[in-house]
């Protein structure tokens, strides 16, 4: 053996045991880092990523579970196009840039959950398939200082009957009726434990996701005593985590600890978020205290910012660590990150919920790869608020802005600062207390965008997907930072839509209030929006506004601030019509004209059409924005009859400008 080999062999060797020695250890009712520090878990679990669940992608293939969902993926694209699909998937779902971001915001932990497949398919047999999918987010943790805390989430057999466990053999969870099962997820989690017995960045092993079945306290302890031993003859460093039966919570018959490396864990999703006398009795803090051992929220979450900011407060003042569920879905507002679907992934979708046809292969495939390619993180939403509420203390006192704003300009009023109820908002429902149950409540009526007590719908304009305030309550309100560029003179403008007439709402900025203001009934909840004058006001420096609902029952869109300190403003206004002339009622596209303009600022606009008479037959109120603006006349009265042949007058008007233009029509 050369000195340079026997060298790199005992470099090898201490480089082990620097990592054996900073490898997370428990001490009482604390966890402690290399440097004997306390560290408390705070992060979120990788739900989707390796074990699937059907909701998570907004489909429904009968149960939806990990084994369903890939047999209907190979049933549509075949096995080969499948793997290429998951490849891409699993690189977009997680990247440097989410756990760059992760680390930024203060989170150090990550809970990833497990298929046993991904190590051990067969009973006996060994693959390297989940260590090549876990070894690059391995890499790019120990570079951010992230803790990785592995979950087997669906083991051998199943531990309950639900689908994210890949309950395939109907539906029973047979790893507590079935000997082999259970000496297989032993045998899996040593195979695992070997590999990572040295790795500093695994905080610890979650040994078995939420078992679920009447009867098996002496069974589960069994199993956990049968794996933790199989663990130890390979790897005496790490953390193990139990979770009690009844999906994590009834740890009967699994007291005392029977391990010194041991962490007690619970998931948490029933209940309200100030009942702390409930919580106190449901997770046995005194358990904590008898035995000296430490407590972790393996799972926590599908619920408001609120809520998830109340229960978190509750755990860490009881030294527990938290992981919230979850961290990137299709489209909802309770994750940390959320992407869209696309036109191609809606048509899967469909016909996973039974709604369309079986779409061809190149249809399937195009639409899966739209999906993989749609969870990139520069494409998804990041939940700015929910990330402020689990890890900011000052969130239940300081608003912060969502987004900078700076009159003239128009503010979304779904852009109200990042705060508690009360604090940056009001609103009347602001969590639900009642998940899972007959009684459940919906915080977020709409279900779009953010995920407070705010009520948010969306709809589209012009093509492009937008978002409004809506089920107004009386006493209702969202506070908004202002600062203005340049300080100066502004008209106050709010677009509203309404179905109901006598609602009513107030602007207080700083401490002067303007209204009530009544609103008018524009005879839609999501069309005929109109804009409405609140007053002048001029704005010097950063300033807050708080809008209240005196009385509800409107929508709320835009906010608009328009510079009255602006004399006049250039338009360029330029009108065609398609078809011209109509060839035939039968034509594919009906006609209709394109009403067009630059405007050099944001501003309040008026769009009227005249005929030779003088009478007005289209009359359109909308906020023109910097650059190009346009609208469409579909050639019809204002009672909605087709307009003949003939000559029309086009006027485009703001506060300070307006333009006219004449055009034919040749029907």
């Amino acid at each position: 053996m050369t000195r340079k080999i026997l060298y790199l062999i005992i470099m090898i060797q201490c480089f082990a045991i620097v990592n054996a020695e900073g490898i997370l250890k428990t001490q009482g009712r604390i966890i402690t880092d290399a440097n004997n520090k306390e560290m408390l878990f705070k992060g979120f679990g990788l739900g989707g990523w390796l074990v699937l669940e059907g909701y998570m992608w907004n489909c429904n293939i009968e149960h939806a579970s990990t084994t369903r969902m890939e047999n209907s993926i190979v049933d549509l694209i075949g096995e080969t196009k499948k793997e290429e699909f998951f490849n891409l998937y699993r690189q977009n779902y997680i990247t440097e840039k989410e756990i760059s971001l992760l680390s930024e915001k203060g989170f150090n932990a990550l809970r990833v959950p497990l298929h046993y497949r991904d190590f051990s398919p067969v009973f006996g047999q060994f693959i390297s398939k989940g260590f090549e999918i876990l070894d690059p987010l391995i890499e790019l943790c120990r570079q951010y200082n992230i803790y990785l805390i592995l979950d087997m989430h669906a083991a051998p057999g199943a531990q309950n009957n639900s689908d994210f466990s890949d309950s395939e053999l109907n539906g029973e969870a047979e790893l507590f009726t079935d000997i082999n099962n259970q000496l297989w997820l032993a045998s899996t989690w040593r195979y695992i434990a070997e590999y990572y017995s040295n790795e500093p960045v695994i905080g610890g092993y979650d040994l078995l996701n939420e078992p679920a079945r009447w009867g098996i306290s002496d069974i589960l302890r069994s199993i956990y005593e049968r794996t933790i031993d199989s663990i130890r003859t390979v790897d005496d460093n790490h953390i193990v985590i139990i979770e009690g039966n009844w999906y994590g919570n009834d740890h009967t018959g699994l007291f005392p600890p029977f391990d010194d490396n041991m962490i007690y864990s619970f998931h948490h999703y029933i209940g309200g978020s100030t009942d702390t006398t409930t919580m106190y009795r449901q997770y046995r803090t005194d358990i904590s205290v008898e035995y000296d051992v430490p407590l972790w929220v393996g799972e926590f979450g599908e619920n408001s910012n609120y809520w998830g900011h109340n229960i978190k407060n509750f755990f860490e003042r009881n030294d527990i660590g938290w992981s919230w569920w979850n961290f990137k879905s299709v489209e909802r507002i309770s994750s940390l990150f959320s992407y869209d679907i696309t036109d191609e992934y809606q048509i899967l979708i469909d016909y996973w919920q039974g709604g369309g046809t079986k779409p061809d292969t190149i249809t399937a495939y195009n639409g899966l790869m739209s999906m993989a390619n749609s969870i990139q993180f520069d494409l998804c939403s990041f939940n700015s608020g929910l990330s402020r509420a689990l890890i900011d203390s000052s969130y239940s006192y300081k608003s912060i802005p969502f987004s900078s704003f700076s009159p003239p300009g128009l503010l979304p009023a779904v852009y109200y600062d990042i705060g508690n109820n009360n604090i940056s908002y009001f609103d009347n429902q602001v969590e639900d207390p009642n998940k899972f149950s007959s009684d459940t409540k919906s915080w977020n009526n709409g279900w779009s965008f953010r995920n407070d007590g705010v009520d948010i719908g969306s709809s589209y304009l012009n093509n492009q997907k937008s978002y409004h305030i809506g089920w107004v309550e009386d006493g209702e309100w969202t506070s908004y930072t202002v600062t203005p560029n340049p300080p100066g003179n502004y008209k106050l403008m709010i677009e509203i839509a309404s179905y109901v007439s006598g609602s009513q709402l107030s602007v207080i900025i700083d401490s002067d209030t303007t209204g009530p203001i009544t609103l008018p009934n524009t005879n839609g909840w999501d069309n005929g929006w109109r804009v409405v004058k609140i007053g002048n006001v001029s704005i010097s420096d950063t300033m807050n506004m708080k809008i209240i609902a005196n009385i509800g029952g409107y929508n709320m869109r835009n906010i608009i601030f328009e510079n009255l300190d602006v004399s006049s403003m250039s338009m360029d206004l330029d009108i065609h019509c398609y078809p011209n002339p109509n060839l035939s009622d039968e034509h594919d596209h009906p006609p209709f004209i394109v009403i067009d303009w630059t405007s050099d600022f944001i501003l309040s606009t008026n769009i009227k059409v005249y005929n030779l008479a003088g009478n007005v037959l289209f009359d359109h109120n909308m906020i023109s924005v910097q650059g190009k603006n346009s609208v469409n006349w579909y050639l019809k009265s204002l009672d909605m009859e087709p307009v003949p042949s003939g000559v029309y007058i086009v006027r485009v008007e703001t506060s300070n400008s307006s333009e006219i233009k004449k055009i034919t029509y040749v029907k």
